[in-house]
């Protein structure tokens, strides 16, 4: 599917609201861009409640430039519907790693655990400090912080992602009266209640993240919404050390502080929490994360790599311009490059027919040079010098040009040789014939002026006026 700049492949995430398509950005000349385009269903997409919160995402989006969060990079509005388009960032979600470790009967290392929700943390803390255009607060809550928002790149980066059902100032969506927005193990008590949210409700759902992934367990799961909420609002919650033994004491007292069920007694903002997880433990380095990725998702990523590289073929690029695409930006590469080509052509086509002029002009002269004339030039007169052998002038500019660099400096007469006057001889034929006052005239017509100038501006003397 086509829409604006970007071609539309297949669909690499599902939730709730939205499907995630990979996609391609193509532009002239063969660029092109890997990208991530968010599409609400079909069934949703005419609902005005549901397309003002795609708005609202792209708007709040669009002001966090942090590198834990994934970048929205533009919004299309298309046939009818509305698109996000994010930055592609190969990698899985930290539901699926964590999905993967325990169908292998493992836990997500304790140093990546740690890493990877610092890393949460901190892109959470720009986007409570986000401001608007004219630098006041937007007081945004992301309201949805759960393992499957969060994205693990193959760089080992971990991102936050979906900003879908965020609390700001501002929006032009408006929750309804007692509707939850979320997913109910990773709301806090607040959220539940109905209760103003703010950042600690953010830092609460980051704390169940970061319990989760040390353990390896579900901390509220119920059979039904039912059971989850009572769970949440009234489950004594372990430490994670519980179940990871080696687990340092002060992760312990992180997590649970994060996890009161006071919003007052929790952390004040999200980085004070990812400050204390850094200082509280070794944590993994970007390439030790990135290695553990490519190792529980490798399957994944395999056959992500693979669409990638097969949206991103020569092939599929050309069929985007001129070929299947009507729109006015859909130039074929070959006729975006044609003038040049032509422009190039001619000049290569010119410079070859100046070049076997000139050769022809220099073969000519160093012919007539060998051979002598066959018409005998007037002889000059008593008081004039004779000029030293040089090759015919051409008419040709370009063959001028070709001459020995002396041909070009213009002689003086401190620099013209003398010769001594040719001894007298018979004239005979045609040259005997002509008037000497004739030959003069003619001579007097051909050296005025005596030179000619070749494009360079270069004086060239003609031989018979020297």
């Amino acid at each position: 599917m086509r829409i604006d700049r970007y071609e539309l492949y297949d669909v690499i995430a599902s939730g709730g609201m939205a499907t995630v398509h990979l996609a391609r950005l193509v532009g002239p000349a063969g660029f092109g861009r890997t990208v991530a385009i968010k599409r609400l269903h079909p069934h949703l997409a005419t609902e005005a409640e549901f397309v003002a919160m795609l708005t609202d995402e792209a708007r709040l989006a669009s002001r966090f430039a942090h590198p834990n969060i994934v970048p929205t990079l533009d919004v299309v509005a298309s046939q009818g519907e509305l698109f996000l388009v994010m930055d592609y960032v190969p990698g899985l979600t930290l539901s699926a790693l964590m999905t993967n470790a325990a169908r292998d009967g493992e836990r997500v290392p304790a140093p990546i655990a740690c890493a990877i929700m610092a890393g949460v943390l901190r892109g959470l803390d720009a986007a409570h400090e986000a401001r608007d255009e004219t630098a006041g607060p937007l007081e945004v809550v992301h309201r949805d912080v759960s393992p499957q928002n969060i994205l693990v790149g193959a760089d080992g980066v971990a991102r936050l992602l979906d900003f879908g059902i965020a609390k700001a100032v501002g929006r032009l969506h408006t929750t309804r009266d007692g509707q939850l927005k979320g997913k109910l193990g990773y709301m806090a008590p607040e959220q539940l209640g109905a209760r103003s949210v703010d950042r600690r409700t953010d830092i609460y759902a980051a704390s169940v993240v970061l319990w989760e992934a040390l353990t390896g367990e579900r901390l509220f799961d119920g059979d039904d919404a039912a059971a989850i909420f009572g769970s949440v609002m009234q489950k004594k919650v372990p430490a994670p050390s519980s179940w990871a033994t080696d687990l340092p004491a002060a992760i312990d007292a992180a997590v649970l502080s994060g996890l009161d069920r006071e919003p007052s007694r929790r952390f004040a903002r999200a980085r004070d929490m990812a400050t204390a997880i850094e200082n509280g433990a070794p944590l993994a380095r970007a390439s030790e994360i990135a290695d553990w990725v490519a190792q529980v998702g490798e399957r994944e990523l395999a056959e992500r790599a693979q669409l990638v590289a097969g949206i991103g073929r020569p092939s599929a690029v050309a069929s985007a311009f001129g070929q299947t695409n009507d729109s006015a930006e859909g130039i074929a590469v070959g006729d975006a490059l044609a003038p040049a080509k032509s422009k190039r052509g001619a000049l290569w086509l010119t410079a070859a027919v100046v070049v076997s002029l000139g050769a022809v002009g220099i073969f000519a002269m160093r012919q007539g040079a060998a051979k002598p004339a066959a018409v005998a030039a007037p002889q000059p007169s008593a008081t004039e010098t004779d000029a030293p052998a040089s090759p015919v002038p051409t008419a040709d500019p370009s063959a001028a040009s070709m001459e020995h660099a002396p041909a070009a400096v213009e002689p003086t007469a401190a620099s013209r040789p003398v010769t001594a006057k040719p001894p007298a001889t018979s004239r005979t034929g045609a040259a005997a014939r002509v008037p000497a006052a004739k030959a003069r005239g003619a001579k007097a017509m051909l050296c005025d002026p005596p030179f000619t100038i070749d494009e360079q501006g270069h004086k060239h003397y003609k031989v018979d006026c020297l």
